[in-house]
């Protein structure tokens, strides 16, 4: 691999993608502390005005097909009405609270807690606000500031991947394994996206290059500090999308920290500094939830449907155990989550590259495959520990949790193709 990975980064759009992110957390940053709705509207128009700084500036022509596609996932989203039952009962239901309460803390009244109160709302903040500019809610509308988070990740991913042939490549698997899900309202597309930009970058920053340190004289290192802080607040932004988001981080947090340990590389304070400013937004959200009495609902809640196959008075570890004793059960999930045919194409694509670049880059490989592994294997017990009747809940859940190992699969196997060219 390349010891020099980060100057080989396209800085122009990891510059827009810090920018970018960092509007969309600020807009979530003054909805927290109740601002004036003039700094929500201005921070607003800079987000708008820096998307079309992209979709314009002549800087950024070699990738048109980026701008296309973004183009036509806008349409798509503005040309549907939110149906999906998680978009528009969960997100949009946050969203429309936030507008008509004028407060990101509705919630906290605990009105409605099957729609996961506890959840945290850096979409539906992002939504309110947009609605705010409009003056009326509808059905349609809201949804389409997901696209607009959306952006700085595949900016990301793009500007790894510099050959214009691999970026095309890149963005027609996305389309293929996670289009809809991107328009419909849901966050777990976002999650997905936001995940393999988080572990490149991360592999990139604190792996690949684990002696980054802040600002210096020189431009090296002055582009070292745009990725850093990109970094961060991409990271933010996925921890506040929705909890699997934090279980994502965590997971990376540790793997890192076992290569680090393996390979014996030195754990600095700016890895301090980065972990503690990624985690802190969401830990503050957390505890305000939990003192104002809102809990967080793992996978599934019963809802007065008593469609729960185990005793509805069972806590999540009796319910692990009283599943885990039936073998019918493991081999369910492993059905649900192995027999999936976008799973199995990505897996395919991944082990040719593994067959094919696996010596030359051994470590990315390691680091993938570990993240990964770490969230498979997590998804049995959360599996087994729902609330719901548990084939409901397969039948449900698994193909959108996959989307995240399915999307990092492909776009690492892309990636390492890449390094040959180079």
């Amino acid at each position: 691999m390349n010891a020099n990975i980060l100057d080989t980064i396209d800085q122009k759009l990891i510059r827009l993608s810090c920018f970018l992110s960092v509007s969309i957390f600020l807009n979530y940053f003054l909805w927290s502390v109740n601002s004036s709705a003039i700094l929500k509207y201005l921070n607003f128009y800079f987000l708008l005005f820096l998307v079309l700084y992209f979709l314009i500036n002549k800087n950024f022509k070699k990738f048109t097909f980026l701008k296309i596609i973004f183009i036509l996932l806008i349409l798509l989203s503005l040309g549907s009405v939110t149906t999906d039952w998680d978009a528009r009962s969960v997100w949009m239901f946050h969203a429309k609270r936030i507008f008509f309460d004028n407060s990101l803390y509705s919630g906290f009244d605990n009105y409605q807690p099957e729609m996961m109160n506890a959840y945290p709302l850096l979409a539906p903040a992002l939504s309110a606000t947009l609605v705010k500019i409009i003056g009326h809610w509808n059905e349609i509308f809201p949804k389409s500031t997901n696209l607009l988070i959306l952006l700085p990740a595949l900016l990301i991913q793009s500007s790894f991947l510099k050959n214009y042939k691999f970026n095309l490549v890149w963005l027609m698997f996305i389309l293929l394994f996670s289009g809809r899900i991107l328009v419909n309202g849901r966050t777990d597309g976002l999650v997905a996206m936001y995940f393999v930009s988080n572990c490149i970058l991360i592999y990139s920053l604190f792996i690949n290059n684990s002696n980054i340190s802040f600002i210096k004289n020189n431009q090296k290192e002055y582009n070292k500090l745009y990725i850093l802080v990109t970094a961060i607040f991409s990271c933010i932004i996925l921890t506040l999308l929705k909890n699997e988001g934090l279980v994502l981080m965590m997971l990376t947090l540790f793997v890192t920290i076992f290569l680090k340990i393996i390979y014996k590389m030195k754990i600095n304070k700016v890895d301090l500094i980065f972990w503690i400013l990624v985690f802190s937004p969401m830990v503050i959200w957390k505890i305000l939830a939990t003192y104002n009495g809102v809990y967080p609902r793992l996978m599934g809640f019963d809802m007065g449907l008593h469609l729960s196959d185990v005793p509805n008075n069972q806590n999540i570890f009796e319910r692990i155990y009283l599943r885990i004793r039936e073998t019918e059960n493991i081999k369910l999930i492993f059905s649900y989550l192995v027999l999936n045919e976008k799973f199995i194409l990505s897996l395919l694509i991944f082990i040719f590259a593994w067959v094919k670049k696996f010596k030359e880059n051994k470590l990315i490989f390691i680091f993938v495959l570990l993240n990964i592994l770490s969230y498979y294997l997590l998804l049995y017990p959360v599996f087994l520990s729902t609330a719901f009747d548990f084939t409901v809940q397969l039948n449900s859940t698994a193909h959108r949790v996959l989307i995240s190992i399915v999307l990092s699969l492909t776009f690492f196997s892309i990636y390492v193709f890449q390094q040959r060219k180079e």
